[in-house]
């Protein structure tokens, strides 16, 4: 047998060199960078589903998060104002009338009972943020609570955690709507769970 190809023996200068050490720098900046910003957004996940009440206000009231969407206030009427005696009848429609959107609870929340465990309600949809030990799961239903969310706390299967459930939900885009609300402010990990 004879052998007909060459081994052929390669050489780099010091220009190669030198561009292969920048290319190498570069890709290495470019990887950083990219974990940076993944760790970066895994942490306020991470803060989030912690449950510290005071770690979940730290990160609402986050410079990131000032798109943050405040509850709209009460609407009033002619006929709710205290200082009209006699409600007026317009013949134009009230703007407020054919609103189709359906409206949030924009209702003063709740006061939390600390030792009130609830029970969901059956057929409803609700979004389970966490499931903590109880002192840090009381810290996340007032959280939640103090941003106009409809929270309770309920029992786990896992002995020495709680849920935290916010709705209920009846319809699809009430639902998707929370959902929205929630990520928001730093609550991206909420699931839905059906009851």
């Amino acid at each position: 047998m004879t052998q007909t190809g060459e081994d052929k023996e390669l050489v780099l200068g010091n220009k190669q060199l030198i561009s292969l050490f920048f290319v190498v720098v570069a890709l290495c900046g470019v990887f950083f960078a990219m974990g940076y910003m993944i760790g970066r957004n895994s942490g306020r996940t991470t803060l989030a589903a912690d449950g510290s009440g005071s770690a979940a206000s730290a990160l609402a009231a986050s410079p990131g998060n000032s798109q943050r969407q405040q509850p709209e206030p009460p609407r009033e009427t002619a006929a709710s104002t205290p200082d009209s005696a006699t409600p007026t009848v317009s013949d134009k429609p009230d703007a407020t009338s054919f609103d189709t959107k359906p409206a949030r609870d924009t209702a003063a929340p709740q006061p939390y009972d600390s030792k009130a465990v609830s029970t969901p309600e059956v057929g409803a949809s609700y979004l389970q943020v966490t499931a903590l030990p109880r002192a840090d799961a009381d810290g996340v239903v007032k959280t939640l609570r103090d941003q106009s969310f409809p929270t309770i706390l309920a029992t786990s299967s896992k002995d020495g955690l709680f849920r935290v459930l916010v709705g209920p939900y009846h319809q699809t885009s009430e639902l998707a709507d929370a959902k929205s609300r929630l990520k928001t402010i730093g609550f991206g990990s909420a699931f839905v769970q059906k009851q």
